[in-house]
């Protein structure tokens, strides 16, 4: 693993372009390696429609997707995992609040015609048992980008 040498005498700094989704998140090497009309292949077992509102703007500009999606028993549950935070909270006085205005049928709406207009899905037949997560990246100019690891289409991955 290549390594660069830092302001302290003792430490060092790896430059090997790991992404732990700690210093280097995931969406945001997508962000940067998806370009408009880029043709892209991702592989996970789960996919959530706030992972394609984080990436929204460049998913939209780029070309087609070919998706790889290992969990049909998860479609229809908002999170699979069950491991959000919940959406609402007690008042002082018993009741019910919102923590935040749900906008979920305008996203929801957005991503299926994306979908629709961009994506080939394909399910892999037997439940739970993808575990590899791919995202490729072709872009128009012969160059391509890809990321191997655990991390789920979902915005948490």
């Amino acid at each position: 693993m290549p390594y660069s040498a830092s302001a302290t005498a003792n430490a060092r700094v790896c430059t090997s372009g790991i992404v732990d989704n700690r210093e280097r998140r995931v969406g945001d090497v997508l962000r940067s390696e998806i370009a408009p009309a880029s043709a892209m292949a991702f592989v996970s077992a789960y996919f959530t429609i706030y992972a394609y509102e984080a990436l929204r703007d460049v998913l939209e500009a780029a070309g087609p997707l070919r998706f790889l999606y290992g969990d049909p028993q998860g479609v229809g549950t908002v999170d699979p995992a069950a491991s959000e935070a919940k959406a609402f909270g007690l008042t002082d006085d018993g009741g019910i609040a919102l923590k935040q205005t749900l906008a979920q049928k305008p996203l929801a709406k957005a991503c299926a015609a994306w979908i629709e207009r961009q994506v080939d899905i394909r399910t892999v037949a037997q439940a739970n048992f993808l575990h590899g997560k791919l995202y490729h990246v072709a872009r128009p100019d012969g160059t391509s980008a890809a990321l191997l690891g655990s991390s789920n289409f979902t915005r948490r991955g």
